[in-house]
């Protein structure tokens, strides 16, 4: 997290001019990169409000549109397929996009000799003297404005924090960083732009419980690292990673929590390397009690995605799940997944993973919808999984016939939950509560990898 130093407002009375300033300077640590997360897509209008220091920039022309208040609440809408933004202050115009809502480093009020108030957002190293000239505030904590008659020092303080709240069909969310609008197929986006560190803030309270052990919480933290700066370097599109599932959940700024803020924190700028690239770090709930092959399970082969045993992955709500299907059950689910079926006669498994518990490869025959014989291969585990709609793909099956020996259902038992590579969140619970060390942890379910310290540069 970059650090802010937030100058308090002072008011000083000049004869031809006053100033309000609220400025932030950054300090600390380099930026370790940046992270732009898709939060709503296609949508036709959109609202936000920001706490803090912000303004709204036309991005295609660079300039400064508004700056809102606290708390004022600002409409982002979709006309004619321009961006039309609007506030309490009146309609702003529509624009081409993008829009972004940025953290402004500096932002002066300015009160004129006939008493009227305009806002300017200047560099943080800048101040405006009385008689209009900008100055160097220097690298001063502390900076003073100076008028004809006096000096006033403006006292700092690091208890600032910017947000925006970005409010959609469901309730306003708050994040940290950078809002940005676009036009997207037809549609409104919203992006969260902001700093690595700051998005893992987000993420690893989201993706993992909170109460966990300590260990198993960093550990979590350096994978979900891994996985946003892997895709940050190989997205081309708008947007680096989706808020969801698709990518990794991320909640924002009300999502987070103590511990797992302190997991970031203790964790800043490592990441796992494999032949001195970032590697992208796969995760998922519960191994079953095994992890697998990238191509097994997916289809491109990973070096440091191995199957193996998982002795550590203990728990009681992802081992011996059941599920029942009717053939019309199961015809819908299969339906839902792009396999269309007008009957299904047989279902076989053909093939397991390289660690033998996961199916692989998956036959059903019937017929299709034109009524002729149709018969589909699924490949691939989690093709299985995600067409059966399981847990895990590693499970047994069990078909269930009638009198006349016609197929009627299959019964479904199995263990674990997500795709099975990489790491198991419950069992880098398991070895942590065994006294492993984080390091441990990763080096475990990614085989051959090597921990680094900042960002691996």
């Amino acid at each position: 997290m970059k650090l802010h130093f937030i100058f308090r407002t002072f008011i000083i009375s000049l004869v031809a001019l006053s100033c309000v300033f609220l400025c932030a300077g950054a300090a600390g640590a380099a930026s370790a990169g940046i992270v732009r997360v898709a939060l709503v897509r296609d949508s036709d209008d959109l609202s936000f409000k920001v706490s803090g220091n912000y303004e709204i920039v036309d991005k295609a022309t660079g300039r400064v549109l508004a700056v809102p208040k606290q708390g004022e609440k600002m409409q982002v809408e979709l006309m004619e397929k321009r961006i039309s933004l609007s506030g309490p202050q009146g309609n702003y115009g529509s624009f081409k996009g993008p829009l972004l809502v940025r953290e402004a480093s500096c932002s002066a009020a300015v009160i004129n000799g006939s008493g009227r108030v305009t806002e300017q957002s200047i560099a943080a190293s800048m101040a405006v003297n009385s008689d209009g000239r900008a100055i160097s505030l220097g690298s001063s904590e502390a900076p003073a404005v100076r008028s004809s008659s006096k000096t006033v020092q403006l006292t700092g303080g690091s208890d600032g924090l910017n947000l925006v709240t970005l409010n959609s069909a469901s309730a306003g969310k708050r994040y940290r960083g950078d809002m940005e609008f676009l036009l997207e197929d037809g549609g409104l986006t919203a992006v969260n732009v902001l700093n690595i560190e700051d998005y893992l803030r987000g993420v690893v309270p989201a993706e993992i419980l909170s109460y966990w052990h300590p260990e198993a919480l960093k550990a979590q933290a350096v994978a979900a690292r891994n996985y946003a700066l892997e895709r940050a370097e190989t997205s081309r599109g708008s947007f680096d990673v989706y808020c969801d599932m698709t990518s990794q959940v991320y909640g924002g700024y009300d999502a987070e929590s103590p511990s797992t803020n302190k997991a970031v924190e203790e964790t800043r700028g490592i990441v796992m390397l494999s032949g001195n690239r970032i590697v992208s770090a796969f995760y998922h709930s519960s191994s079953g009690g095994a992890t697998e092959n990238s191509e097994d399970v997916w289809y491109d082969k990973v070096s440091y995605i191995k199957a193996k045993s998982d002795p550590y992955d203990k728990n009681g709500d992802h081992y011996n799940w059941q599920v029942s299907y009717t053939t019309d059950q199961l015809i819908k689910k299969l339906a839902s997944a792009g396999y269309k079926f007008k009957k299904i006669t047989d279902i076989n498994e053909l093939a397991r993973t390289s660690s033998g518990q996961r199916v692989k490869n998956l036959e059903i025959k019937g017929e299709g919808m034109e009524g002729k014989p149709l018969t589909v291969q699924i490949s691939n585990a989690d093709n299985v999984r995600m067409a059966l709609g399981l847990k895990s793909s590693l499970f047994q099956l069990t078909r269930q016939y009638d009198k006349q020996k016609n197929l009627t259902g299959v019964e479904i038992t199995g263990s674990g939950s997500g795709h099975g590579l990489g790491m198991s969140q419950y069992g880098a619970r398991g070895m942590a509560e065994e006294g492993y060390k984080y390091q441990d942890i990763l080096k475990y379910y990614y085989s051959g990898v090597v921990i680094a310290e900042d960002y691996g540069r």
